[in-house]
């Protein structure tokens, strides 16, 4: 006989001890790293703000001689003519080499027009000296909308010209109508993107990149970025910056395109809507503190080699069967209710594993029996049964029921195969029910190609006969669009009759111990069948009963037909066509080529003589 031995948690404990040493060193090296990287958070924080507040501040000056040069530039292409305005251009884009061109623009009933313009002699070297060129470049590419610019917006942006010419473009609000308070012309400047780009320079730890109110990059260290007019705005501190709540602000995110987590602080430029980003790395700001960790989990595990060994069985016996129910829980409460797990201890550990399997059984096997229940029934009659909700035997509602059935299925049916029978009333079935569950209805059954749906059971619904005559409606419109694409696949179109009544019902649960359905008995039942098959007599898709046209006669456009005995009814019914609603209180008709078909004698009308 063999001796075997499984040791409980409380014999686990005892091996705990052993490792107090080895846990005690580790939480030491752990809090003092910790303590490192909070402190050294801090510090890279306050880098990264100082940096881009100083850049920010750079940017800010670039921004404002810009603006002061595009206005004098602007003010000369208005005012001078002659040979003083070319000297004066030709001046002014000797001494600044990155200013590549002025545009200014006036407010006309047609749109913005540009009245005039100066090119740099760089832009005509590049071959770009029309200014027709330049404009499309500026709209179509770089997006620039020059009647925003009009209504007071600054606008910053970049844009791509030839020869890997790259412009910061500088939209602004120039010359204002002081009676109307409305701008009338506004200025543009076209400036080298290397002007800016060159206070984003990367550095060692710090990297910088200025972008625009739509998270344009107008600058970055990686000009690929800003070539290909690419955004910021998966980054969440550019998202942060953009919501306009602070002019300055810090937080630790993620890129999610790369899964790099950074420390990074921004600052609003305080012009055009843009603003500067500067970033560390959490990989390259903490490696000296990775660096320090690692050489001292390095000494712990020279001098605790013996106390990890006990360590490593402890965990391997509690921690990973723990771990595993954990993960096993959480895609249970996704909804993964096939997962098991495999004990690998006889313990209290494994046990739990054990139960846990149980658990996840009776679950898959619970959410199996509720996905085939709800097959079969309505949403909301299986939460109401699954729930206890619907009392046994019945009860008394009053509730709208509606009856459907295709006019002359039973010879349609027979020039057809069973499959393209079946596939024919799936694809009616789906269009229906659709619009029927739409309107707040529930499916009660199906009776080969006849359908009975219900309104006010076993949810109460004040609006019951509204939605009722509404679905309908919708029911005879959604069938036209089947119609049309049937003839379009050569197949002859559907007619159908509907049927709707309003009254007293028993709802509730029928049949016997063994087998029990959900549905309605009542004469407001047998009626709702007898008016459907009424649809025959008088040659039309839907007809209601009285007591539902006095619900709804403010809100749908009907008309009376003749009345007509029915058999298991002394009296004649009286029924009506809806053949519209309406629609801020006037008549709107809604019919189809199917909507109305030649009449014909219903087997269930009785001729000559009541019922």
């Amino acid at each position: 006989m063999r001796l075997t031995f499984h040791p409980k948690i409380g014999a686990k404990l005892i091996a705990l001890i052993a490792t107090l040493l080895l846990v005690s060193t580790t939480a030491l090296v752990w809090s003092s790293n910790h303590l490192f990287v909070e402190d050294n958070t801090a510090l890279i924080q306050q880098m990264n703000s100082d940096a881009a507040a100083n850049i920010a501040a750079q940017v800010r000056e670039i921004f404002a001689n810009t603006n002061d040069k595009a206005r004098m530039l602007g003010n000369i292409l208005m005012r001078e003519n002659g040979g003083s305005r070319g000297e004066l251009l030709q001046g002014a884009f000797a001494t600044d080499p990155d200013l590549l061109g002025i545009l200014v623009h006036e407010a006309t009933p047609a749109g913005p027009k540009l009245t005039a313009d100066a090119l740099s002699p760089s832009m005509k070297q590049a071959g770009l000296s029309s200014a027709a060129g330049i404009l499309q470049t500026l709209e179509q590419a770089a997006g620039l909308d020059f009647k925003q610019t009009l209504q007071g917006n600054t606008q910053v942006t970049t844009a791509n010209f030839a020869d890997g010419l790259v412009a910061l473009v500088v939209s602004m609000p120039f010359v204002k109508n002081e009676t109307t308070g409305a701008f009338t012309h506004s200025v543009t400047a076209l400036v080298r993107q290397e002007r800016f780009a060159k206070a984003f320079s990367e550095n060692e730890l710090v990297s910088s990149f200025l972008v625009d109110r739509s998270a344009r990059y107008l600058a970055h260290p990686n000009r690929q970025l800003v070539e290909n007019a690419e955004t910021a705005g998966h980054l969440e501190i550019v998202s942060q910056m953009l919501k306009g709540k602070f002019n300055n602000g810090q937080t630790a995110y993620t890129d999610p395109k790369t899964d790099e987590a950074r420390l990074g602080a921004f600052r609003l430029v305080g012009f055009g809507g843009v603003g500067v980003v500067a970033e560390v790395p959490e990989a390259k700001a903490f490696e000296a503190a990775h660096r320090a960790q690692f050489r001292a989990l390095l000494v712990a595990l020279v001098v605790l080699s013996i106390a990890f060994f006990v360590g490593y069985w402890y965990s391997d016996t509690i921690t990973w069967p723990l771990r595993q129910l954990v993960a096993a829980s959480r895609r249970i409460s996704q909804g993964d209710f096939q997962v098991r797990l495999k004990p690998r201890t006889k313990d209290e550990v494994g046990e739990l594993s054990v139960a846990f399997n149980e658990m996840a059984g009776g679950l898959e096997e619970r959410e199996r029996v509720k996905a085939t229940f709800n097959k079969f029934h309505n949403k909301e009659i299986a939460e109401k049964l699954l729930s206890g909700d619907v009392r046994l035997g019945g009860e008394r509602r009053e509730a709208v029921i509606f009856f459907s059935d295709i006019r002359g299925f039973t010879s349609l049916s027979e020039t057809m195969q069973p499959e393209e029978v079946v596939e024919m009333l799936n694809e009616y079935m789906t269009i229906m029910v659709s619009v029927i569950r739409k309107h707040s209805g529930i499916v009660d059954k199906y009776v080969g190609d006849a359908i009975m749906a219900l309104w006010g059971v076993p949810l109460d619904n004040p609006n019951a006969c509204y939605d009722a005559v509404a679905a309908c409606l919708e029911m005879r419109v959604a069938l036209n669009e089947l119609n049309e694409k049937r003839i379009q696949r050569g197949q002859p179109p559907l007619k159908i009759g509907m049927g709707l009544n309003c009254g007293q019902v028993i709802a509730g649960n029928i049949g016997s111990e063994e087998k029990m359905e959900y549905t309605v008995i009542g004469d407001s039942v047998n009626l709702a069948s007898r008016i459907e098959s009424m649809t025959k007599e008088f040659g039309t898709d839907l007809l209601i009963a009285k007591s539902v046209r006095d619900k709804v006669t403010e809100r749908f456009v009907v008309e009376q037909c003749d009345s007509a005995h029915v058999k298991g009814k002394s009296s004649a019914i009286e029924t009506f066509k809806v053949v519209g609603r309406f629609v801020d209180g006037k008549p709107t008709l809604i019919i189809t080529p199917y909507s109305d078909y030649p009449a014909e004698r219903s087997e269930k009308v009785v001729h000559g003589k009541a019922a």
